[in-house]
């Protein structure tokens, strides 16, 4: 006679692991998330020697470096988050960090645009995999009032990632242009910035199988499974706050994008800075900035959460977000390498409260069994609207409106103010839509 049949077919609670191997699991998943967004965000540091070899303009390397992206990106992302609510998220977490290590290293012998573009196009069909179900594993590993802050860590791994692929692009795309082409056995003649994404793409295949060492943790607050019709119904049922909580956030990390994707470029084609001098600074501030933003966020929030507080994460998002709009003023103001750095500072530090406060904000109000395909649903919106759209946006400002490719500066700036200014109205409004729904689930 089986256990259950003995109690009356009560299932007893399934219990959070220990706190090391919890911290273990955050560890390995912040060193993906890292690695990911160094495949990611190379791209931007490359933007010029790029278009040089394929003769293309900013709004085509946008396209490519954007839309490539995000558009499997996101189609993958909900099937995905998906098989994050019912299936093994470790192994799906080391199938798509093989997937995009392969596609990273695509792109070091891509010979022209479009083979690029594909390049392009598979490390989306990777990265895919990774937040739906890393996101869902972390909250499985702690009980929710410890959540905040291992979320907000593993979050860091985009700015950590980001920093890195300026401090590491800037050093091998200088080094690598001052050999020139270089002939490779079996690849034959590459150019010199292919150096770049064959250098990050192969020791990612070693953090697939560091991912196997994780334990897939036992699924908590689940009531049941969760078809993606019945995810839509519950969104429909509580869509004041998912729809101002996503598009506000959103809209901030599209300032965080057009400053990743193109200060780069500003800084080359303004301050004539050398790629291994620029990407030690600007690498170093997003390495250092971000992080510091993201941890102290997620241990302020968790410290008002203890104390009762009511729509901690919207808070301090508008909160610091006001920060942002200041960093956007100075940034237009300035015309000084190493004062637009100072600024750059002051923008990371306010944009990181939202990479790791938004999702917290939504795992606190969704089921479990709804989190890995709610997560998806809001980097879909997310990456369409900041890395698709208004990535496109700024370079059309700087080719049609502009009309200077040194004016790049000034299209961030213009794009960066307008989605702030209305991120914050968002999320200002959805404040009374988020405790009704905070309320709703006895969170």
């Amino acid at each position: 006679m089986s256990d259950s049949s003995q109690t009356g077919g009560a299932q007893p609670t399934p219990s959070y692991p220990s706190s090391a191997r919890a911290w273990y699991a955050v560890a390995v998943l912040f060193l993906a998330y890292t690695l990911s967004f160094v495949d990611r965000q190379i791209f931007a540091f490359l933007v010029d020697p790029i278009k040089a070899d394929f003769h293309i303009s900013d709004s085509a390397f946008a396209f490519m470096s954007g839309f490539g992206f995000v558009i499997i990106y996101t189609v993958l992302g909900i099937p995905i988050g998906r098989l994050a609510d019912s299936h093994n998220r470790r192994n799906i977490i080391s199938a798509g960090i093989a997937v995009w290590s392969v596609m990273t290293t695509w792109c070091g012998v891509a010979a022209n645009y479009w083979q690029l573009f594909l390049g392009r196009f598979g490390v989306g069909v990777g990265e895919a995999a990774l937040s739906p179900c890393a996101y869902s594993m972390i909250t499985d590993n702690f009980p929710r009032e410890k959540r905040s802050l291992p979320l907000n860590v593993y979050s860091a791994g985009i700015l950590v990632g980001a920093g890195l692929a300026n401090i590491f692009g800037g050093l091998a795309t200088q080094a690598a242009l001052s050999m020139g082409p270089q002939t490779i056995p079996v690849l034959g003649e590459i150019h010199a910035w292919q150096f770049a994404f064959l250098m990050v793409g192969i020791p990612g295949l070693l953090i697939a199988l560091l991912v196997l060492t994780l334990k897939e943790p036992a699924r908590h607050e689940r009531r049941a499974d969760a078809k993606f019709a019945e995810t839509l119904r519950y969104i429909g049922e509580h869509k004041g706050t998912y729809l101002t909580l996503i598009v506000g956030v959103s809209l901030f990390a599209t300032s965080n994008y057009a400053l990743i994707n193109w200060i780069p470029a500003y800084y080359d084609r303004n301050f004539g800075w050398t790629r291994g001098e620029l990407g030690s600074y600007f690498g170093t501030i997003i390495g250092v900035c971000g992080p510091i933003g993201l941890v102290f966020s997620g241990w302020l929030a968790t410290k008002l959460l203890r104390a009762g507080k009511k729509a901690v994460f919207h808070k301090m998002m508008i909160g610091a977000e006001c920060l942002v709009l200041i960093g956007f003023v100075l940034l237009v103001a300035v015309h000084n390498p190493y004062w637009t750095m100072g600024c750059l500072a002051i923008l990371m530090l306010g944009l990181s409260f939202h990479v790791g406060l938004g999702p917290v904000a939504l795992q606190s109000v969704t089921p479990n069994e709804m989190r890995g395909q709610v997560i998806a649903i809001y980097f879909l919106i997310l990456n369409i609207t900041a890395n698709g759209i208004f990535n496109q946006v700024v370079a059309a400002f700087t080719d049609f409106f502009f009309k200077n490719p040194a004016d790049v500066g000034k299209s961030v700036a213009v794009v960066g103010t307008a989605a702030t200014i209305v991120g914050i109205t968002s999320l200002f409004i959805g404040i009374k839509y988020y405790k009704r729904s905070a309320d709703a689930l006895g969170v």
